[in-house]
């Protein structure tokens, strides 16, 4: 099964792994000419604004990943014959689901620790942008740690649960681009509730020339209209922000495999 399932989808894998190489080399390249420049910001300009697009490598995951895993089956009619054999139809999702869910997240996983070494790159005490910043960038921050092995994954298992439920390609590919870009928008704008924002007393000095060591969210202010205070999320919150939205993704695509375990169930 593991070798008909990469039989029936290396094309996805190959292109998938292509993209990885090229994407790492372009990074080690870019890095080490930035390492030993006196304008280290331009590089990450010039690259950065061609990797920003990377940000939609999931729903092109659920898109030639998971739609066709069963909608192409279907409009074959080659479940009728695959789920009249030895195998039952929840082996076979299975071992089709899971093979490739691992490879998709372990993909998604590779992509973020080659963006995250190449940052390194760039501190903000070399006076680089305010870009480079992964937990203020919220293009950084969907692109680095583990969050992308998380998107990758919930593509993937979207574009699979698309097929399940409609069983038609190219209705699911329209599903999983409305659902996958609908939840990164929503998640971008939800992601500073993920934790409760630390108070930051201005001691009356207001803000100007003050380093918050964080991304503000709110200011405090007394009855005089000055701002006596910060809410603000410290950098150190990245990974607990990063675990949280993994979390989530990873619920979520639970459910989903859930519900395309239950579709195949119930229609043949």
């Amino acid at each position: 099964m593991f070798w008909l399932t990469y039989r029936q989808h290396r094309m996805q894998l190959t292109v998938t792994a292509g993209l990885l190489v090229v994407v790492g080399i372009l990074l080690l390249v870019n890095g080490n000419t930035a390492a030993d420049s006196a304008n280290p910001a331009k590089h990450f300009a010039d690259l950065y604004t061609y990797l920003s697009w990377l940000q939609v490598v999931p729903v092109a995951i659920g898109v030639f990943w998971g739609a066709p895993l069963l909608a192409v089956e279907y409009e074959r009619g080659t479940t009728k014959l695959v789920w009249t054999q030895s195998i039952s139809r929840f082996r076979w999702l299975g071992v089709k689901l899971g093979f490739l869910a691992v490879l998709a997240t372990l993909a998604g996983l590779a992509f973020g620790a080659m963006m995250q070494r190449w940052l390194e790159v760039f501190p903000t005490d070399r006076g680089d942008t305010d870009f480079t910043n992964r937990f203020d960038n919220p293009v950084l921050f969907a692109m680095t740690g583990v969050a992308p092995g998380a998107w990758w994954l919930f593509g993937f298992v979207l574009g699979t649960a698309a097929g399940a439920l409609i069983r038609k390609t190219l209705p699911a590919i329209a599903a999983t681009i409305a659902v996958t870009v609908g939840l990164m928008i929503g998640v971008t704008s939800v992601r500073d509730f993920y934790a409760e924002p630390k108070l930051v007393d201005l001691g009356g000095a207001g803000p100007t020339g003050h380093d918050p060591g964080g991304r503000v969210v709110e200011m405090v202010m007394d009855a005089a209209g000055e701002v006596t205070a910060l809410k603000i999320l410290p950098q150190d919150f990245y990974w607990r922000f990063q675990w949280t939205e993994a979390a989530i993704l990873l619920a979520v695509s639970l459910l989903l495999t859930a519900t395309a375990a239950f579709a195949i169930r119930r229609r043949s």
